[in-house]
């Protein structure tokens, strides 16, 4: 099945990747899923600091 979602690969650690996959197995989830649920609240946090400037 095609995904409509855009692709960002990064690199990190193999200790960082490992505490990563813990945390999403932890909640039953994919690593990219996690990552993404991350990313999007750092998103978030970010445009309500520079909107309250």
């Amino acid at each position: 099945m095609a995904t409509s979602k855009a692709k960002v690969t990064f690199t990190c650690s193999p200790e960082l990747k490992e505490k990563l996959q813990e945390w999403a197995d932890s909640e039953s989830r994919t690593l990219s899923n996690l990552v993404e649920l991350i990313t999007q609240q750092a998103v978030t946090d970010h445009e309500n600091k520079v909107s309250n400037k």
